[in-house]
């Protein structure tokens, strides 16, 4: 289901309720999902400069009932990954989110980092050659599916750990302050980084604001420097009125818990903007949830407000949990779409 809000003088649609975090042929036969989210990344979309490819997105989106909406993230990220995984039925994963010609071709400076374990190379959000390239990419992207009535919500591209997720697990504060060239050792070193992160995460949120025109946004959040001020900084950026209240802010760690990003929960419980989540897992891996109850994430998405959020595609394939799938749907449509 979905909100309208008039904006500029444009209906501005915002998704409620459950979407699946992949879009599968059973996942699409539960009558509970009320759409998918359709991921790529960069470096799929753009294999080339300027020149653009969105099989990815498509293949995807056939796999939808007629009925269903979708939501769309982009991953940006790391150019270059030297260890290669495989891929479910024996297909590679990508080695690079972000396209390689970044560096190859427009030479945009790199730091090094570890992704699970593996060293990969990242572009610096604040780049301004990243920065120009990520605003026309999403503008091809928006003039092709920007009027697609289906489409419901597209997540902010970020050059961070999965490229979505505003964090960096695992990488020393060190190597994010050095790559930013600001001395570790200074008292105000984490606030100077906090000021080039909210700025380059504020302008790709534009460029995605006026790639989509008539769509709602999300940016996911986490902690860094394991403190919640840039991205309680980053959340007050996004409700000043130039964002025309079509920012929500994105959770893709929901898990039930208040022990993982606690401080960040408490702050986003005094949060009165849209919400939209993913579910940190599967009901079977019961490691993640508190006491392996899974039923503590509609729990905690209750108290939160939140108006969407993304179960993984197990859920809907074997019919884990209908009634709370069920439950959440009626919850959030009776409270977002009257």
């Amino acid at each position: 289901m979905v909100l309208a809000s008039v904006v500029v003088g444009k209906e501005v649609e915002k998704p409620t309720g459950t979407f699946a975090s992949q879009i599968t042929p059973r996942a699409v036969q539960n009558k509970q999902m009320q759409g998918g989210l359709v991921r790529v990344t960069w470096s799929e979309i753009e294999p080339k400069p300027g020149r653009f490819d969105f099989a990815a997105i498509e293949r995807q989106i056939r796999l939808l009932e007629p009925e269903m909406n979708w939501t769309l993230a982009i991953h940006g990220g790391w150019t270059s990954k030297q260890q290669q995984e495989r891929a479910p039925r024996g297909r590679r994963r990508t080695l690079s989110l972000s396209p390689e010609w970044l560096v190859s071709d427009l030479h945009v400076k790199t730091f090094s980092m570890n992704f699970r374990g593996n060293p990969v190379q990242m572009p610096k959000y604040w780049d301004p050659v990243v920065q120009t390239r990520l605003k026309e990419m999403l503008q091809a992207i928006g003039k092709k599916y920007a009027s697609d009535q289906r489409l419901k919500l597209v997540f902010v591209p970020q050059m961070t750990s999965n490229g979505l997720e505003g964090h960096f697990n695992g990488v020393p504060a060190e190597s994010l302050l050095q790559a930013a060239g600001i001395n570790h050792r200074g008292q105000t070193a984490e606030k100077m980084f906090g000021d080039l992160w909210v700025k380059a995460s504020a302008e790709t949120t534009q460029s995605v604001l006026e790639a989509f025109p008539d769509k709602a946004v999300a940016f996911e959040v986490h902690e860094l420097f394991r403190s919640t001020e840039i991205p309680a900084r980053t959340i007050a950026e996004f409700q000043k009125p130039e964002y025309q209240n079509r920012v929500g802010i994105g959770i893709w760690w929901i898990s039930g818990k208040t022990d993982y990003q606690g401080n960040l929960i408490a702050l986003l419980k005094n949060y009165d903007g849209d919400l939209y989540g993913q579910v940190i897992g599967r009901s079977d891996q019961k490691h993640r949830f508190p006491k392996g109850d899974y039923t503590a994430v509609f729990k905690q998405v209750e108290e939160l407000g939140m108006r969407y959020i993304e179960p993984w595609n197990y859920e809907f394939e074997n019919h884990t949990y209908d009634k709370a799938l069920e439950k959440f749907n009626a919850l959030t449509e009776a409270k977002y779409a009257n």
